[in-house]
């Protein structure tokens, strides 16, 4: 029987689906013990080669070249999520392993948590409800959303579904992407300016870029020094693009600045200074978890499997140079 080990902790968690479409299809299905967590690439070696798994189902946890090697049997690594900035996608192509994500499942998910961060934040409902839970009866003032301008740094699938959310509340929307959507400028007003200016004149940024060596840390000291002293930063995306020390100086100067961070460089962020800050509303990187996200993202993972070893192409395999010499 093939071995699908399981490193993500949300696959099969929140729904079945994933598991019981695998199990049909030929698969143990093995989780990793919560006892073995966290999961550095050293550990996640070892438990690759101790299971001998045919494919790793993998979240955040690294994907290096000794974790691919670690196991004669693995033919196939499957993101249950999109970004695969933990992957060594170059070793896996070069072993001929191929490496799938599930694009698309987690948007609708995505854009929702980052328009209900921006509204915490400019109506203070973190502030509001502790102190109304300790005994407190203060008018908190905030902001309205269809006054202010948000900036969205990346205008791809989730990026462009925060737009379209964002549409109804009314605000000026700035954009900054390499590759420019015209329907969104065509449909939601949505103005395309360089990267400094929606620094500038943003109220709101939100970031919807994914983590590659051209975005780590590309808001720091000197982003930050160009952005309002009252700028709201939204980041449901990848902990790396931000210097976490640089938002912390920041913050820590400009209180009547803030932060929603849902992911961080590292997590989870135990010793993160950010977390002490009362301007920062800081969420365990939930931005997917949805019951209707983890459905369709654990529905396509198990389906992808179970079509790249059946012989098919499916078309979220990110390295399909691999799949003329697949063998399962």
């Amino acid at each position: 029987m093939r071995i699908a080990l399981v490193g993500s902790r949300s696959f099969g968690d929140v729904v079945s689906v994933g598991p019981e479409i695998l199990t049909r299809g030929g698969f143990e299905v093995r989780g990793i013990a919560p006892k073995e967590r966290p999961l550095d690439a050293s550990k996640m070696a070892s438990i690759v080669a101790r299971e001998g798994p045919d494919v790793i189902i993998c979240g955040a946890e690294p994907v290096t070249a000794n974790v691919l090697r670690a196991s004669k049997r693995l033919r196939m690594v499957m993101k249950h999520g999109v970004g695969v900035d933990n992957i060594d996608l170059d070793a896996a192509t070069s072993l001929g392993i191929p490496v799938a994500n599930a694009p698309g499942t987690n948007t609708a998910a995505v854009a929702d948590l980052a328009v209900a961060t921006m509204l915490a934040l400019i109506r203070r409902l973190c502030e509001a409800t502790h102190a109304t839970r300790t005994g407190r009866w203060d008018r908190f003032v905030g902001h309205e959303l269809g006054e202010m301008t948000v900036g969205v740094v990346g205008t791809g699938r989730i990026g462009a579904q925060v737009i379209k959310r964002l549409r109804g509340f009314g605000p000026q929307i700035l954009a900054y992407d390499v590759v420019q959507d015209s329907r969104l400028v065509a449909e939601h007003r949505v103005k395309y300016v360089s990267f400094e200016r929606l620094l500038r004149e943003s109220d709101i940024i939100t970031l919807h870029v994914p983590l590659v060596e051209q975005t780590k840390k590309m808001f720091g000291r000197h982003e930050f020094q160009q952005m309002k002293k009252t700028a709201y930063l939204i980041n449901a995306a990848r902990g790396g693009l931000v210097d976490e020390e640089a938002l912390h100086e920041y913050l820590e100067t400009h209180k009547t600045a803030a932060a929603a961070l849902d992911v961080f460089s590292t997590e989870p962020p135990r010793e993160s200074p950010l977390l002490k800050l009362d301007n920062v509303l800081a969420t365990p990187h939930i931005a997917a978890y949805t019951t209707e996200a983890m459905e369709r993202m654990d529905r396509m993972c198990a389906e992808t499997i179970l079509n790249t070893f059946s012989g098919k192409s499916p078309p979220n395999i990110l390295n399909p140079s691999t799949l003329p010499s697949f063998r399962p």
